[in-house]
C-alpha cells in the first residue's frame, strides 16, 4: 500500500473540521441574542464607541467596561457603521479573524517545511479546536482577532529577506494583537529577547515597533482616560485570584489528553534539529513554550473559560506541523521499508490526534425556540412601567427600549478587590440604586447574586422560566447563566428588614 493510501483519511477528516466550523458560524452569525454571556457587554462597549462616548471611565452602575484594552471593540464598530449595531457585526470580526488564523498557520507551517500535507494538518488542527477552545472562534468576542495580529505578526517575522522590515512588522503585529489582549505581552516579549540574542537586527525592529506602537499607545489611552486604561488593562487583571485545583489539571485534563500526541510529533522537529540551524529552531520552541505558557497562566484563574486555552491550540498546530514534517523527511532517509512503517506510524497518530477532537457542530447551534424566548424576554421588559436592571444581560433592557446599564461581569472586577477604594465607592453607589428603587423590576440570573442587596428593598415575585424550560435560553458557549428570577420594588418607603 502506497503512502497516499494512508494519509488519504486522515486529510479527509481533517478537512472536516473547517467545513463544519464554517458551517457553524455562518448559521449562528445573526442570532439575535447571546450565544455567550458577555457578547452583550461588548456590544455595549461598541455602542458606546458609536455614540463618541469613551470607554475607560470611573466604574459606575450605567457604564463600567470590560478589563480588555480597545482594539477589537473599534475594529468591531468600522463594521457595525455599515451592517448595524448588533452582534453580527462582530460576530464578523470574530469570523473573519478565524478564518484569517487558519490560513496563517498554514502559511507558517508551509514557510518552514515547503510542501503541502504538514500544513494542511496544522492549519485544520486548529480549526478542530473550534469546541475544544469553547466554539470561541466566531462569538463577539475579543480572542479570534487577538490570535490573527499574533499569527500574523509571527508570519511577518519569519519571512526571508530584510530582517529590519521583517522585525518591525512582526513587531506592529505583537503590537495590534497587544491592544486587542493585554496577553499578548507574554508571547511577543520572550520572542524579543531570544531574537535580540540570535538575530540582533530582526530582534531590533521588533521591539522598536512594539515599543512605539503599544508602548506609545498605552499612556496616551492612559492620559486621555484619567488613568483609567491602566487601572482596567493592568491593575484589576492581577485581582483574579489562581484556582489550585487547575495547576495540574490544565496539563492532565484540559490539554495533554487531546493534543499530547500533537506535541509528540512537535518534538521531532527539535530533536531533528540541524545543530546548524539552532537560531531557527530556538526561535520556533520559545514560540511553542510562550504560547502555552501564556494559556496556562490565564486558564488557571478565577473567571477563565475554554477560550483562554486557545493560544496552546495554536501551538500544538504549529508544531504539529513543523514535527511532521521532520518526521516524514526522516523517513524518507531510511530503509524502504522502515520508512513505510514510520510513515504508517505518523498517520496513524495524527489520525487519533484528530478524532480526539470529535464533537457534533450541530449542538453548537441555539435552538430555533431561544428566539420566541428572547423575544418574550425582551417584551415583558418593555411593559414594565419604569427602569429594569438586568445586570448580566444589559442589551436585553435597551431592547425593550430601557436605559443601559453596566454589565454584571464588569462590576464584579471592580468588586472583587474589596479594600479598593473603587470597589467602597461602587457599592456604595448600588445601595443607594436599590434603596431609592431606581429600577422598577430587578432581574437576576441567580437566587443569591445580591441577594442581601437586593431584598430589603425588593420582593423575588416571578421566574421567567418554568420547570418545563428547563433547556431553553441558555447561551450557546460560555457561562451557563440567563435571565430568570424577578424581583420587583417593594411599595413601602422604608427597607424592610
Amino acid at each position: 500500500m502506497n503512502s497516499r493510501a494512508w494519509w488519504t483519511p486522515v486529510v479527509a477528516l481533517a478537512l472536516l473540521y473547517p467545513i463544519a466550523f464554517v458551517a457553524v458560524a455562518v448559521l449562528r452569525m445573526n442570532f439575535p441574542y447571546e450565544l455567550e454571556w458577555m457578547e452583550g457587554g461588548a456590544l455595549g462597549h461598541v455602542q458606546r464607541i458609536l455614540a463618541g462616548q469613551p470607554l475607560y471611565v470611573e466604574p459606575s452602575l450605567e457604564f463600567t467596561p470590560f478589563i480588555y484594552p480597545p482594539l477589537y471593540f473599534h475594529v468591531a464598530s468600522w463594521f457595525a457603521r455599515v451592517l448595524g449595531p448588533d452582534f453580527m457585526a462582530l460576530r464578523l470580526v470574530s469570523f473573519l479573524s478565524s478564518l484569517g488564523a487558519i490560513g496563517l498557520i498554514f502559511a507558517i507551517v508551509r514557510g518552514r517545511t515547503g510542501g503541502w500535507l504538514a500544513p494542511t494538518l496544522a492549519a485544520c488542527l486548529f480549526a478542530a479546536s473550534y469546541r475544544e477552545g469553547g466554539a470561541w472562534f466566531d462569538v463577539a468576542r475579543n480572542d479570534a482577532l487577538y490570535l490573527f495580529l499574533m499569527l500574523a505578526g509571527v508570519w511577518a517575522l519569519m519571512r526571508p529577506g530584510l530582517p529590519w522590515l521583517a522585525g518591525a512588522l512582526g513587531g506592529v503585529g505583537f503590537a495590534l494583537a497587544a491592544l486587542t489582549k493585554q496577553s499578548a505581552l507574554f508571547i511577543a516579549v520572550p520572542v524579543a529577547l531570544w531574537l535580540l540574542v540570535t538575530d540582533w537586527r530582526r530582534g531590533a525592529a521588533l521591539t522598536l515597533a512594539f515599543a512605539a506602537l503599544a508602548g506609545g499607545a498605552t499612556p496616551w489611552l492612559d492620559q486621555a482616560s484619567g488613568g483609567w486604561y491602566r487601572y482596567y488593562v493592568f491593575d484589576l487583571p492581577r485581582d483574579h485570584p489562581i484556582i489550585g485545583q487547575l495547576l495540574r489539571g490544565f496539563w492532565t485534563s484540559e490539554y495533554l489528553g487531546v493534543y499530547g500526541l500533537a506535541l509528540a510529533i512537535a518534538a521531532f522537529r527539535f530533536v531533528r534539529a540541524p545543530l546548524g540551524e539552532w537560531r531557527r529552531t530556538g526561535l520556533d520552541l520559545v514560540l511553542l513554550a510562550s504560547l502555552i505558557l501564556t494559556a496556562y497562566s490565564t486558564k488557571i484563574r478565577v473567571g477563565s473559560f475554554d477560550n483562554l486555552i486557545l493560544p496552546a491550540h495554536v501551538a500544538a498546530s504549529l508544531g504539529l506541523g513543523w514535527g511532521l514534517a521532520a518526521l516524514l523527511e526522516f523517513a524518507r532517509g531510511l530503509p524502504e521499508e522502515r520508512g513505510r512503517a514510520l510513515e504508517r506510524f505518523a498517520a496513524l497518530l495524527c489520525l487519533v490526534t484528530f478524532t480526539l477532537t470529535l464533537y457534533k457542530p450541530w449542538r453548537q447551534l441555539p435552538p430555533a425556540a431561544d428566539v420566541e424566548a428572547g423575544n418574550q424576554i425582551v417584551e415583558s421588559l418593555r411593559r414594565v412601567e419604569g427602569n429594569v436592571w438586568v445586570p448580566s444581560h444589559p442589551y436585553l433592557a435597551e431592547r425593550a427600549g430601557k436605559p443601559g446599564h453596566a454589565h454584571e461581569l464588569a462590576l464584579t472586577d471592580v468588586l472583587r478587590p474589596v479594600d479598593s477604594p473603587q470597589h467602597a465607592k461602587l457599592m456604595a453607589s448600588l445601595r443607594e440604586a436599590l434603596q431609592d428603587r431606581r429600577w422598577s423590576v430587578v432581574v437576576l440570573d441567580h437566587v443569591g447574586w445580591l441577594k442581601d442587596e437586593v431584598q430589603p428593598y425588593y420582593e423575588h415575585s416571578a421566574q421567567m422560566f418554568g420547570d418545563d424550560e428547563a433547556d431553553r435560553f441558555w447561551p450557546a458557549t460560555g457561562y451557563r447563566t440567563r435571565p430568570d428570577f424577578v424581583w420587583t420594588a417593594r411599595p413601602d418607603t422604608a427597607p424592610t428588614p
